[in-house]
């Protein structure tokens, strides 16, 4: 089973809670909370107390959202979220 995460994503005036899955150096996959939440373009990822991450996302579907970071994740982030 693949290991969720959970943050909140931050678009210029909206934000959302976010379960997060494949965190990866370059990206991850998004799952909002609520459906409606419009993560879209440009945004900041906190995962707890980390970040802002500065992204870019993209939509796939109604609940879906796929992050590219805009510099890759140190491998500390990584191994202390448990994905390295």
């Amino acid at each position: 089973m693949a290991k969720v995460l959970y943050g909140d994503c931050v678009a210029d005036r909206d934000s959302a809670q976010v379960r997060i899955s494949e965190l990866a150096g370059a990206g991850c996959e998004l799952r909002t909370v609520a459906a409606s939440s419009p993560i879209e373009g440009d945004v900041a990822l906190w995962i707890g107390a980390v970040g802002p991450i500065e992204a870019t996302a993209v939509r796939r579907d109604r609940e879906h959202v796929s992050l590219r970071f805009k510099e890759p994740l140190s491998s500390e982030i990584l191994y202390h979220f448990g994905c390295g």
